[in-house]
């Protein structure tokens, strides 16, 4: 039985929002080239591109971006599932803007993908510092939490998810991550999925229960790109 890998990216192969590690890209270079792996993210491609060098991506067996929406094979889009940002929906990200009790605002905090919603109070456009910022405050806040909470109960036919270290990814309900599984399902493979998102039930969460349910299937939550090398390192012994 062969195994096959599934990585999340964002805080699992490469620091949030940063390029992959020196010294992980050196491990990840020799396991690469060893290992069949798909690539599964709640950014879209260009945000991919730039975090994994792009030996990594074209190696990988496939790439989905925005939460499994898109698929990407040999550079081509092979599908694209698309989400319209309703007004309602637009409106009521505007409020939790304005309400949030946290003090700055970078700019970028509405980013429609296509396919899916990122929605971030502090915004994407802000620097390292300030994204280190927020994720701290809302560690102790539990900010994204609540508002993923009351999106999906406004909101019934959408999910909400914790996503990266700023965000909540938003997207119709079921078109989530775990929708990957019926693309490169095959019952002779064993399959394991590594994510950051799992255990605090964020975007990666839903690929994880789905295999949880299937044979030989695992999945293994880790706290960054030094626990993914320690997590591969021990399977591959």
């Amino acid at each position: 039985m062969n195994k096959v890998y599934i990585f999340d990216i964002d805080g699992t192969l490469t620091p949030s929002r940063l390029r992959m590690t020196e010294k992980f890209a050196k491990f990840f270079d020799e396991w690469s080239s060893k290992n069949k792996y798909y690539l599964v993210t709640g950014s879209d491609l260009p945000k991919t591109e730039e975090q994994l060098p792009i030996a990594y991506t074209d190696r990988a067996e496939a790439i989905f971006t925005c939460c499994g929406n898109q698929m990407w094979k040999d550079n081509k889009l092979v599908y694209d599932n698309k989400f319209e940002l309703s007004t309602k929906l637009k409106n009521s990200l505007e409020v939790m803007l304005m309400s949030s009790q946290y003090k700055h605002r970078y700019g970028n905090h509405i980013e429609d993908r296509g396919s899916m919603v990122n929605f971030s109070i502090v915004g994407r456009n802000c620097t390292q510092e300030q994204r280190e910022e927020y994720y701290e405050w809302d560690k102790e806040k539990s900010e994204r939490k609540k508002l993923s909470t009351f999106l999906k109960h406004k909101f019934k036919d959408l999910d909400a998810v914790i996503g990266g270290q700023i965000s909540i990814d938003i997207y119709p309900k079921g078109n989530d991550k775990s929708q990957i599984l019926k693309h490169i399902w095959d019952k002779d493979n064993e399959y394991i999925f590594i994510g950051d998102g799992i255990d605090n039930k964020g975007n990666d969460f839903p690929l994880a229960e789905s295999m949880n349910l299937k044979d030989n299937c695992s999945s293994y939550h880790t706290e960054g790109w030094e626990q993914t090398k320690q997590i591969l390192e021990k399977l591959s012994d």
